[in-house]
């Protein structure tokens, strides 16, 4: 990547992180590290940056964490909203002031500010216009004053109440093009829609050719509807065809993990010259396919101008992805100390020299 996105990133007071520099990024960064020890929530908030703050995309964040679906997304109740926002803040409690900063250089930042709002009336040349009123300090809370987030990035500016379910009017665009393909995005719907957005773009050639390194006789690829659904819904489901060979097959008849694969790859495509966010990389994907599957992604890394983050808990991923490693790639540990969590980086030599010793990387 000529110029990354994130040269670094600094994260205070958001989820079960209290404070976390990641000085010096790469292209390719590996997270690994023990359970509850923060790997996930990087990726989350990365997200969270890319996209300003915005907050429907915070809400998003809780309810796919939560296994909510996107019809408990839709019918979300007041009640609801403030416990869910609350959730992305140090500590999961509402305090006024308390707040979450998310960095990368001096000047580009997204903070995220709980307090207190009320509607004030104020006069100006032009007549009486109603103005939101934002305050950190606990003291002021009371009947006239509603829980809120403020939200402020480099380019915007938002308040919303945490205790009514008004609607979103505003839209915010991510800073760059991002996808997060989460440890249980290999469904249907995802598959297809990540290729619908590519479609007629010229992109599609990048995704049979990431296929082909996976499985060389493999001609093209296209989104069917699902012959064998009864569930009365319409699903689009992969079929390929293959090089001297007249038919064409559900890409299932290759293994479970090639959907898996797929949803990475498009994940990948769809993250041309932006961010791309994989949780469990290696969630369903058998430990022999894994060298194959790292070759794709330095390619496309490469080819498509992507930074990427992603989390493994396997250590034949660490290898694997150690065996495919180049000058653009690093791998970090995450480990808890006395001080906190602390990030600890190996550049793909020392990661090596590490595999050798046996040193605990996981």
């Amino acid at each position: 990547m000529g110029s990354l996105y994130l040269p670094s990133f600094y994260i205070k007071g958001f989820k079960s992180i209290e404070e976390m520099d990641l000085k010096s990024l790469s292209d390719i960064n590996l997270i690994a590290g023990d359970n509850n020890v923060g790997k996930s929530t990087i990726l989350e908030a990365i997200y969270a940056f890319v996209y300003q703050g915005f907050f429907l995309t915070l809400k998003q964040l809780t309810f796919q964490r939560m296994n909510y679906t996107t019809a408990d997304f839709d019918n979300e109740h007041a009640s609801e909203r403030l416990s869910l926002i609350t959730q992305l803040f140090n500590g999961w409690e509402f305090k006024g002031g308390k707040s979450v900063v998310l960095q990368t250089g001096p000047d580009r930042n997204v903070e995220l500010t709980l307090g207190y709002i009320f509607i004030e009336n104020v006069k100006t040349k032009d007549g009486i216009i109603a103005k939101t009123i934002f305050q950190e300090d606990d003291k002021v809370a009371g009947d006239a004053f509603y829980k809120a987030i403020r939200i402020k990035s480099e380019d915007n500016e938002f308040i919303y109440s945490l205790e009514n379910n008004a609607i979103i009017l505003n839209k915010v665009k991510p800073y760059v093009p991002i996808q997060f393909i989460h440890t249980s995005s290999s469904n249907k719907s995802l598959n297809s829609k990540l290729w619908d957005d590519i479609a007629l773009t010229g992109l599609e050639k990048h995704v049979v050719d990431a296929l082909r390194i996976i499985e060389p006789d493999i001609d093209n690829l296209a989104f069917i509807e699902d012959p064998y659904t009864n569930s009365g819904k319409h699903f689009r489901v992969p079929y390929i065809t293959f090089k001297n060979n007249t038919g064409r097959y559900p890409l299932s008849v290759m293994g479970d993990g090639m959907n898996r694969i797929l949803s990475i790859i498009l994940g990948l495509v769809n993250s041309k010259d932006g961010v791309c966010l994989i949780d469990e990389i290696e969630n369903g994907i058998y430990y022999k396919r894994q060298p194959e599957l790292w070759d794709m992604i330095c390619h496309l890394v490469k080819e498509l101008n992507i930074q990427l983050f992603a989390t493994t808990h396997s250590l034949d991923c660490i290898r694997n992805f150690s065996a495919s490693a180049t000058d653009n790639s690093q791998f970090i540990r995450l480990e808890k100390r006395k001080t906190g969590i602390k990030a600890v980086c190996y550049n793909p030599d020392e990661l090596k020299v590490a595999l050798e010793n046996d040193i605990e990387l996981r």
